[in-house]
């Protein structure tokens, strides 16, 4: 898709967002009709077959779209339950193993040695009562007021419990890192002694507040229900300040408590200003003027050996401004894309908060939208129909709107309450399916990649198999993991849109 430098309209997105322009030409090799609200299962057969589609949808000449039958039969594959975010091949898991299982020796080792007996009132104060009220209360939480199935099951409830036992071993030592200059040591008639000032409580306190809010987050996700804005303020939002500051800590604590106290509190500060900073930028929702703008300027066609060279090149991550290496003009108007990627409506991203994205996008009255997977946590089941009420601005642009799976749309019960949602707002889902799209400035070829954690590259080279380029015809990717775009055929030609990581990605 390319661009002509002159008439860059930008695109808009909440989490990243495209502008592309294309000028396109009409085919239909290979097409199988459907509604724009009609499910490939359901398309009946004639390529010339015209859809019904809404009078503002007609006259902006967009709002309809053809499934393209694939070349080649596709095997029918499900996976569900836990599913891996990242395929991790067997050597990094026996590295990650020995990193787990040697990082807190490491760190108690250091802290034994440079705290001593400082170390015995923040293990008393947060490891005791943690091990005594707090683990036993979410094991029981779990498994007998879990309000989903697969969270009253073993292997959750073993991971949470686990997990939620390591952590809390290493709070002591983040706690005894603060408090490290409010240690005194005195020795007076060769009599040592040692103390925490009193202002220690100052410190200690709030540590524990965060610590328990922590685990009141932890337990109750159990009951899979979105919380209230006050929860959040006084529980969600800490808890993940303080989880947050913990992870970020641990390499620090390897070295850390053997600095001198003034320097050991700076250092161990640092992950929890910068958890302060991330939960700032990650709440603030940016009016539409002000959201990220990325120009994709593209070449059209390989036919010529000069359009060769894109094809040529090393794939490079597009920032903020347009690669001058791509620069070419030939088309004459810009499309323009909307991408809402991983909203995980929960703690962080209420409903409520989605739903207001979702209307500055529809203002902006884009070509089209993608959603780009990842819409749950545990909080998002309940109460019932919270996951539509946030998507359903997006049922104004009927037929512009596709979306893709990620790795936890694909847990247990997800995909029933993904495919009501999207149905609520006439979306179309592409998970191993392929469609041609009418835009104002023509059609588009769009490919949905289901999601994998395993055997990645035979399933993207399969789909491309399945659904060749089709001449003359831009062609448009959804593929959540980024991490499976290197397996795309170099020759294929395709602009790919990812989410996974948080901040969105083009490809």
């Amino acid at each position: 898709m390319s661009s002509n430098s002159n008439n860059n309209v930008p695109a808009w997105d909440t989490d990243f967002i495209t502008t592309s322009t294309s000028s396109l030409t009409s085919s239909d090799t290979l097409l199988k009709s459907s509604s724009s609200s009609g499910d490939p299962s359901v398309a009946s057969g004639s390529s010339n077959n015209q859809y019904n589609v809404n009078a503002a949808a007609a006259a902006s000449g967009s709002g309809a779209y053809q499934y393209v039958k694939p070349s080649i039969k596709l095997e029918t594959y499900t996976q569900t339950g836990m599913v891996s975010a990242h395929p991790i091949s067997k050597s990094k898991k026996i590295v990650l193993m020995l990193i787990a299982l040697g990082l807190p020796i490491i760190i108690y080792v250091v802290a034994i040695k440079s705290f001593g007996d400082a170390l015995t009132f923040p293990f008393f104060l947060v490891v005791f009562p943690t091990l005594i009220v707090f683990v036993p209360f979410l094991y029981y939480t779990y498994r007998k007021r879990g309000q989903r199935h697969h969270v009253t099951r073993h292997p959750v409830l073993t991971m949470m419990t686990v997990f939620s036992i390591v952590y809390t071993f290493f709070v002591p030592v983040y706690l005894a890192s603060l408090l490290s200059p409010l240690y005194n040591r005195k020795t007076v008639d060769d009599i040592k002694t040692e103390y925490y000032h009193s202002a220690s409580w100052l410190i200690a306190l709030p540590i524990a507040y965060l610590h328990a809010c922590v685990f009141v987050q932890l337990t109750l996700l159990s009951q899979c229900t979105l919380r209230s804005l006050r929860y959040r303020i006084f529980v969600g939002w800490p808890a993940s300040v303080f989880f947050t500051t913990i992870i970020l800590s641990l390499p620090l604590m390897t070295f850390a408590p053997l600095l001198p106290a003034a320097g050991t509190l700076i250092v161990v500060l640092i992950p929890f200003v910068l958890s302060l900073i991330g939960l700032r930028q990650t709440l603030i929702t940016r009016p539409p003027n002000k959201w990220e703008v990325k120009n994709i300027l593209i070449r059209k066609s390989f036919e010529d050996e000069d359009d060769q060279l894109l094809n040529r090149r090393k794939v490079q991550r597009v920032r903020h401004t347009s690669p001058d290496s791509y620069e070419v003009v030939d088309f004459k108007q810009p499309l323009t894309i909307i991408q809402i990627a991983d909203p995980h409506i929960g703690p962080i991203m209420s409903a409520e908060r989605l739903e207001e994205i979702c209307e500055s996008a529809v203002k902006l009255n884009p070509d089209l939208v993608f959603l780009t997977g990842d819409f749950f946590t545990l909080e998002s089941f309940n109460p019932p129909g919270a996951v539509e009420k946030a998507l359903a601005p997006l049922k104004k642009l009927k037929g512009k709107t596709f979306a893709c799976v990620g790795n936890h749309d694909l847990e247990e019960g997800c995909m029933d309450l993904l495919r009501n949602a999207l149905n609520t707002i006439d979306c179309c889902l592409l998970i191993d399916n392929c469609v041609v799209t009418d835009t104002r400035i023509g059609k588009v070829q769009i490919v949905g990649f289901d999601y994998r954690s395993q055997a990645r590259q035979e399933h993207v080279q399969t789909i491309c198999d399945a659904y060749p380029p089709i001449p003359n015809i831009p062609r448009i990717g959804l593929l959540h993991d980024p991490g499976a775009f290197k397996f795309i055929p170099a020759d294929y030609g395709m602009l790919v849109f990812s989410g996974h990581t948080h901040g969105g990605q083009i490809d």
